[in-house]
């Protein structure tokens, strides 16, 4: 992504750029990207999805469900409270339901000073998450006409900052 996305841009000479990651390695590839071509950029994030339910209907996320394959191999639960956590432990769209790297990264780009605030934090499924996007294309367009790039905000008292947080 670090490489075909300035390739793409400068094919294509846009103006600004809004960027929709949701996964672990295409945020941060596509933030590598936002700094070498410099352009205006924003990020607006697909979204976590929302937690699920285990085979106790407990809440649950993609980590219960690696944890309930464990549970499964040494027979702590059986093949069907197996089978009822794959089916509900991740219901919806988005990234998987934790702060896993997706998320993480999703908050850090918010940080960072890339995304609006929420970008790591709205469910992908909330109408929240459609008014997200509204405001990041109003602000690329606030961007392109001030002329603000990626190196502008992406500065090393940013990276420090985002550092902070993730700590």
């Amino acid at each position: 992504l670090h490489d075909a996305l300035p390739i793409l841009a400068t094919a294509h000479p846009f103006d600004g750029l809004v960027m929709v990651p949701n996964c672990d390695k295409n945020v941060p590839g596509l933030l590598m990207a936002a700094a070498r071509l410099n352009v205006p950029s924003i990020f607006v994030s697909g979204g976590p999805m929302l937690s699920g339910s285990d085979w106790n209907g407990e809440s649950a996320s993609y980590s219960t469900m690696i944890e309930a394959i464990s549970r499964f191999k040494v027979g702590e639960i059986n093949e069907n409270e197996l089978k009822v956590c794959e089916e509900n432990c991740c219901p919806t769209c988005g990234s998987c339901s934790g702060m896993f790297t997706a998320n993480s990264m999703n908050c850090l780009t918010e940080v960072l000073g890339m995304g609006l605030k929420g970008n790591g934090s709205i469910p992908a499924v909330f109408s929240e998450r459609l008014r997200l996007a509204k405001k990041v294309g109003m602000q690329i367009m606030e961007l392109v006409k001030d002329d603000i790039k990626p190196r502008d905000i992406m500065t090393n008292e940013a990276f420090i900052n985002a550092l902070t947080v993730d700590m």
